[in-house]
């Protein structure tokens, strides 16, 4: 059914010792994360998101003009002309 009983805790399982696994790592002394941040940054931000607009802009229209829509549709539905058409389509 389950194992075969208690192989110890994580990390000392007991199974074989694992062999040629090399790791790197890099001391954060010599990370410089925000090296050049605002200087460059804020160019390639620029630089990228306008290289982008082509794809965004079409999808931020459409999500605006079917918002834009509902919001015009729902205020007529609950104005009296709106109620008053609703009213001779069902007859």
């Amino acid at each position: 059914m389950g194992g075969h009983g208690y192989s110890g805790w994580w990390g000392r399982m007991g199974g074989p010792k694992h062999r040629g696994i090399v790791t790197y790592q890099l001391s954060p002394y010599e990370m410089k994360t925000n090296a050049h941040l605002i200087s460059k940054g804020t160019h390639n931000f620029f630089r990228r998101t306008s290289s982008q607009l082509g794809y965004i802009l079409p999808g931020i229209f459409l999500f605006w003009a079917v918002t834009h829509f509902g919001k015009k549709r729902h205020e007529w539905l609950n104005s009296k002309a709106g109620h008053a058409a609703q009213h001779e389509h069902e007859h």
